[in-house]
């Protein structure tokens, strides 16, 4: 047996070490993003040193890979105690705010891993969105097994949609918010007859659509690419090969590959405020200014859900500059819908407004960006009901 040297203390592993250095490794990618963080980071952020940490993991993708799937097991072993659907709301809800970051890593980080780690892991989140359907089959059996999938993945939509921002309240208040808003959702009828609107959402809309040029094309593909795989996992060798070119005749277009990211963002900044517009100059009350904002934002995600995927995960990647300016331009949105719902229904807390409308964008977000949830023809009235139902109930819970 090995003994300490006489006035030496030894240092014992603690038991739980693999655990710790997964929980630092999982909040460390969730502040700075994947490519920001080294092993020496989250090495340093235990107390070990980075060859300590190699005893556990094979390496930074390994530990991205035991993080990502450590939140879907949690998420899944909720759902799965739960013995009703009122039941795991409330659970739930209390655990979206213990782990606020959980969603993002899945949403932000996980296209890092390679294709056969993805599709596990989206098994699991199906599974999860399974078992919160056979829940809802059991509270709400008149609903169809589509809108039950709707449903299910617009009330995941709801818990995790903290994960994307920072406004906060009183612990308890949050986690009655968090559940009321997954209650109205979960509940929620589809189907309705839908409210007029002047235009309907179109098909998904390249940038190439915009004018038929290859530089516009080279952008196109960047998006796509960029939202699939993430800035940093991107060459200019695929983009090129993507538009059937090579890598550097992309330099024609544009100067760098961050330049193609710049105006990717600034592009659907432009399309998101034009449409924002039009709605707004439509309305003539509150409430129609209201319906607009949310009738375009859903035909915007639906015409442009890989650029979705780029605000969501790749603003960090911008320069400072552009970084700044982007954020402020979310934030104004924001912004703008809290004061359109302030108006509906005057004296909410706004820091509830800002979560309500949070809610309602990562449900849309999500919904256009899952499977066979975006291939529904009807996917824009039925989100159009949900998140009326989400911004309504706050402004007539003054």
């Amino acid at each position: 047996m090995r003994t300490a040297e006489p006035g030496r203390a030894t240092t014992r592993r603690p038991p739980d070490r693999k655990a710790r250095i997964v929980a630092a490794a999982g909040d460390l990618f969730c502040e700075r993003g994947y490519h920001n963080v080294s092993v020496a980071d989250v090495a340093a952020s235990v107390g070990v040193t980075a060859p300590a940490l190699y005893r556990h993991f094979q390496g930074k993708p390994d530990l991205l890979l035991q993080v990502v799937t450590g939140v879907i097991e949690r998420i899944a072993a909720t759902a799965q105690a739960a013995p009703d659907l009122d039941s795991y709301l409330r659970t739930s809800a209390t655990r979206s705010v213990d782990r606020r970051g959980a969603a993002i890593l899945w949403q932000r980080e996980a296209r890092h891993l390679p294709e056969a780690s993805r599709e596990e892991l989206r098994r699991a989140l199906g599974d999860i969105a399974g078992r919160v359907g056979a829940l809802l089959k059991d509270a709400r059996p008149e609903l169809s097994p589509a809108d039950r999938e709707l449903t299910a993945w617009s009330v995941v939509s709801v818990l995790g949609s903290i994960s994307g921002h920072r406004t906060s309240l009183p612990r308890r208040r949050f986690e009655q918010l968090l559940y009321e808003l997954g209650s109205v959702v979960a509940h929620q009828p589809l189907g309705s007859p839908a409210t007029a609107v002047d235009d309907e959402p179109g098909p998904p809309q390249s940038y190439a659509d915009l004018a038929g040029s290859r530089r516009e094309e080279v952008l196109n593909a960047a998006i796509r690419l960029f939202d699939e795989r993430g800035f940093q996992s991107v060459s200019t060798d695929d983009i090129g090969e993507a538009t059937g070119t090579t890598g550097p005749s992309i330099y024609k277009h544009f100067p760098s590959k961050t330049d193609l990211l710049v105006a990717a963002v600034l592009r659907g900044g432009e399309q998101r405020r034009s449409a924002t517009e039009r709605a707004l100059t439509r309305a003539s009350t509150p409430q129609e200014s209201l319906y607009g904002l949310l009738r375009s934002y859903i035909e915007f995600a639906q015409r442009h859900s890989h650029l979705i995927g780029l605000l969501i995960g790749e603003l960090d990647q911008l320069p400072e500059k552009e970084r700044k300016s982007a954020r402020q331009v979310q934030r104004d949105y924001l912004a703008l819908w809290v004061r359109v719902l302030d108006e509906v229904g005057p004296g909410l807390d706004t820091a509830e407004a800002r979560i309500t409308v949070s809610a309602v964008l990562t449900v849309v977000d999500n919904a256009v960006r899952t499977g066979r949830l975006g291939e529904r023809p009807d996917l824009a009235d039925r989100l159009f009901e949900i998140g009326t139902a989400l911004l309504l109930r706050s402004g007539s819970s003054s």
